[in-house]
């Protein structure tokens, strides 16, 4: 004799079918969506890598002193005190000589090679992914005595993408200088100078200073050296953050130069962190020289 189907209990069991095989769809959607993008566990939404803001992020135009200047008078008018440090002492001979955008395999060993003939320690504010690909530069100018400072992993423009985004730019970033170093860097510079609340926000969570500057070379451009020189010289006073970058023929055939007249007129190069007080005003002091 033939058996009836069960009709509402094989319904039943198709449905449970469905139901389960959509979960693992889904499961499996996201976790491709969350794919790890760092090495170290770090990661950042398929999504935003390839959203349009992102890509545009990477563009950089650094700001100018003015720009920074406008950008924390109005924050201070809003009663906004963000902990930034843009420049040390009026009152000491000075400077701190900084490099962003490193390293490279190129050019990093000639900066190290012309700051140690000159007897200059300056501060490096790396990129992740570039110091994750040459970490014996690291050690390099670790060992030499140059500061190390947070610059991205992915170098940025951290107000265009989301603030999770942000904080694991810079965390990610963190992880793999402590992973060559052996220490945690605490000096972060945001790309281009550009930061809002969540980027604040983030690198203060995160226990770092977010550095700026007061005279930037504009090397990036590859002006010209006689336009490097100027953008340099003709502005330093007393406290001044000279902002500069690795990766540039230009800077390295200038930078001798510009510390022999520096020096000759009584400056005196130090890294940021002995530039830092332990406490400083968190916001920012212009020399009128400067703008």
């Amino acid at each position: 004799m033939r058996r009836k189907k069960n009709k509402p209990l094989f319904c039943l069991t198709l449905l449970l079918v469905l139901i389960l095989f959509s979960i693992a769809l889904n499961g499996c959607q996201v976790a491709a969506k969350k794919k790890l993008k760092y090495r170290l566990g770090k990661q950042v939404s398929e999504q935003t890598l390839l959203d349009s803001y992102w890509r545009n992020a990477r563009r950089e135009v650094d700001k100018s002193v003015l720009s920074l200047l406008v950008q924390d008078r109005a924050e201070l008018r809003r009663g906004i005190r963000y902990h930034k440090f843009f420049r040390g002492s009026f009152l000491k001979k000075k400077i701190a000589l900084t490099f962003d955008d490193g390293p490279h395999p190129y050019f990093t060993p000639f900066l190290l090679e012309i700051l140690k003939k000159y007897d200059v320690k300056g501060t490096f504010f790396l990129v992740g992914e570039m110091a994750e690909r040459y970490p014996a530069l690291i050690r390099a100018e670790a060992s030499a005595g140059h500061g190390i400072g947070n610059h991205t992993y992915d170098h940025v423009n951290l107000t265009k993408v989301s603030s999770e985004d942000a904080a694991t730019e810079i965390e990610a970033c963190g992880d793999v200088i402590e992973s060559i170093t052996g220490k945690r860097p605490h000096l972060f510079r945001p790309p281009g100078g550009d930061y809002n609340t969540p980027v604040l926000m983030a690198a203060e969570t995160l226990g770092y200073a977010v550095v700026l500057w007061t005279d930037n070379a504009g090397d990036w451009l590859s002006p010209g050296k006689g336009v490097i020189e100027r953008k340099v010289l003709d502005r330093i006073s007393n406290g001044g953050i000279i902002l500069m970058h690795d990766g540039i023929q230009q800077t390295i055939d200038i930078l001798p130069q510009i510390l022999t007249i520096l020096k000759r007129e009584g400056y005196q190069f130090v890294t940021i962190d002995e530039m830092m007080p332990e406490s400083y005003i968190p916001s920012l002091e212009v020399n009128p020289a400067d703008l």
